[in-house]
Parts: C-alpha cells; structure tokens; sequence
C-alpha cells in the first residue's frame, strides 16, 4: 500500500556513530562519534540514542515540550533502549518494531500522522549496537564464536529525525508499506538473502503505484541486504527494467568492507538511518541528488524461532525523500 504524503518535510537530524563506523567512509557526515564506554551495552545504546536525541533538540534550540510526539524502535527486547531513553523525556511515545527496517516505517507513519493538524512535528528514532544485537541475537562476542561469510555486522548507531510541516529544501513525497514475506528461507546466517524477496516486492509495489521505475530516482537504496542480498535485487530489478546503475545498499555504503572486518556489511536499525539521515540527506541539499528511494528491510524473527527451525519472515518499507523545487 503506497500513500501520498502531503507537505512532510525533514526539518534535521542528527547521527551518533560508535567507533568503527566513524573509522568508515561516512565519518565526515556523521553529527558526533561516541566511544561508547559504558560497561553494558545496552546502557551505551540508550547513551548514543540519548545523545542523538538531545543534539537534535539543542540544533533546533527545542525543548521536549516543544515535541508533539516521538515515534520509533530498535532490536531490543520490549522496546527496551526507547523505553529507558524516553523516562526522562516528557514526549508522547510511539513505539514500533520494524527490525532494521524501522527508520522507513517510522519516517512513514510520521508523515501519515501529520496529516493531523494538532500535531505540528514528530520526533522518528533509532538506534542498533553491535554487542548488545550480539548478545540478543546470536552468543555474545566474548564467547568467541565463528562467523559466517553470508552475516552482516551490526552498527552502532543512534539517530534521530525531525518531521514537521515547515516548509524546507527535503520534502518526503511518497511512503510505501511492506508486507510480510516469507519464502521459506531458514539460514539464520543469511538474513540478506532471506530479506531481498521483501525488498523487491515493496519495490515493484512501489513503482507500480507511483508509475515510475527506476531511472526516475537519482538513487535507490536497500538495507540491509549484504553484498549477497544486493546482488539478487540487483539482477531482479535489471530484468524487469533494464540496466540499473543507481541502485546501492546502506550497509555497504556504511563501512569500507576492504578494511574493516564487517563480513558481508553493515545491519541493524541504525545502518539505513545512518546513511539516509546523514549522507543522503546532506549530498541531497549540495544538489548531488534531487530524489532518493530508501527501501529498508527488517528480518522479523527471534532467537527462539529460529531455534525451532522456523523460516525467515522479512519486511521492507520505502520512503521516498526530493529536494523541494
């Protein structure tokens, strides 16, 4: 289902980046780079998403009241990191889960919710961090397990937006929602094949319902697919339509995969927010690009069915962001 969004703006954002990805080829975009030393690790998550926060506050000079409501997720368990991040926020709270998928929706269900003329902005987050998805996830890292080829590497990431109806050279045009796709898909080392069936039905959708195609973006991006993952939507969008050169995944786009360790790229929440709200969108306002078509996958499963043997359910959402004419 594709909607139409009507004079959604992005007014700013910031980017919080850990370490390593501020070691990457994006460092110079990035608001601020956190070294995330906090002994757990999920008390960093809820640092670097904090800080995000606030910078974005402190960059508009806004207060929290000034904030009609805030709408986001990100991997934890019950929504833990928004939960402990917003108890010192008084900013009504929408909470959603979208896996890595989430920056689309939650930019999505923004500008939808902003058709409400008693809400004048919404706060969209997220956030990821490599040890805590670890943990969660997979084993922790510390018990030194073997890494696959085919798996992805989870940024430390926190990110926050600013949606409002105040007219600005970023609008958001068109929001696509995903359905859930499963194929049957059961290597749970491989969540970029698993998702690129996702990808590509909310492509097609897309297209379909806005009647353009490819050529008609300056840049089309996926996330977080692995160089695996980016290769089958790649050649499935060059059958449909021909030769496709505009089309890149965030997680690769995120690190430099010849000299970081991050296997087959860069996952988690905060990969394609990254990317979007802080690459994109400044490339997008030196007018290096003028229509930009973020398409973000989620895997949507847990430890404990994939311990049961159960297939993958994937999701993407698209979120399509031009420069105001």
């Amino acid at each position: 289902m594709t909607f139409k969004l009507k004079n959604v703006y992005l007014e700013s954002s910031v980017v919080v980046a850990g370490e390593l990805e501020g070691e990457g080829p994006l460092k110079s975009y990035f608001d601020s780079i956190d070294e995330c030393k906090d002994s757990c690790f999920e008390n960093s998550e809820i640092d670097i998403l904090s800080k995000a926060i606030d910078m974005l506050l402190e960059k508009e000079n806004l207060k929290s009241e000034d904030i009609s409501l805030a709408i986001g997720g990100e991997l934890s368990n019950q929504l833990t990191t928004s939960s402990y991040t917003f108890r010192s926020l008084p900013i009504s709270l929408i909470g959603i889960y979208s896996a890595c998928s989430t920056i689309s929706l939650g930019l999505g269900v923004a500008g939808l919710l902003l058709e409400n003329e008693s809400i004048k902005n919404i706060l969209v987050y997220t956030s990821s961090h490599n040890q805590s998805a670890e943990r969660q996830f997979r084993n922790p890292v510390e018990y030194g397990g073997n890494k696959e080829d085919t798996q992805t590497f989870t940024s430390t990431i926190g990110a926050s937006a600013l949606l409002s109806h105040k007219k600005g050279k970023l609008k958001l045009t068109d929001f696509t929602l995903g359905k859930v796709i499963d194929v049957g898909f059961t290597d749970a080392c491989d969540f970029g094949r698993a998702m690129a069936p996702a990808a590509l039905e909310t492509l097609f959708s897309h297209f379909k319902a806005t009647n353009t195609s490819p050529k008609d973006y300056d840049l089309i991006l996926t996330g977080d697919l692995s160089t695996y993952g980016y290769e089958i939507v790649l050649k499935a969008l060059k059958e449909e339509y021909g030769d496709v050169n505009n089309y890149n995944d965030c997680g690769l786009i995120l690190y430099n995969k010849n000299r970081q360790n991050v296997l087959a790229g860069g996952s988690g929440p905060g990969t394609s927010a990254a990317v979007f709200l802080s690459y994109i969108k400044k490339r997008m306002l030196e007018g290096y690009y003028k229509k930009v078509l973020l398409c973000a996958t989620g895997a949507l499963m847990n430890p404990t069915m994939i311990n049961q043997k159960n297939s993958l359910p994937c999701i993407a959402h698209a979120i399509c962001m031009e420069v105001e004419s």
